[in-house]
């Protein structure tokens, strides 16, 4: 430790890290792994100890990767019915339902004044 001269902030860092844990001379070999370990177990102390910094950290996580792990029942849930079909193409929305399920809820009026416009040429 006294003769090692850190070239990068990491080195500087781990050096630093090295002393504090171990003082200046260690019996043991300190391996990167070891200390992977270590940092994302202080890390993770630190976060969920205080709740400033947990919103910290999960306000800087991607939404992306939030999303990633929910159900999609829990991505949705909350959202208004326009909001979930929202960005959905008018043939996405309609998708895997019979053609009973498409008419449900329209004015027959309005179904009869489109059959009018577009009479069928297959008989």
């Amino acid at each position: 430790m006294t003769h090692y001269r850190p070239r990068s902030s990491i080195g500087i860092f781990l050096r630093d890290q090295l002393a504090k844990d171990f003082g200046l001379e260690t019996d043991m070999a300190y391996t990167v792994e070891d200390f992977k370990r270590e940092a994302m177990r202080d890390l993770m102390e630190d976060v969920l100890s205080d709740p400033k910094h947990l919103k910290m950290f999960l306000d800087r996580l991607v939404a992306e990767d939030r999303l990633r792990e929910l159900a999609p029942e829990e991505r949705l849930r909350g959202l208004a019915p326009e909001e979930r079909l929202r960005g959905l193409a008018p043939e996405d929305r309609l998708r895997g339902l019979a053609p009973e399920e498409r008419l449900k809820g329209l004015d027959p009026a309005i179904i009869e004044a489109w059959l009018k416009q577009h009479p069928r040429h297959d008989h």
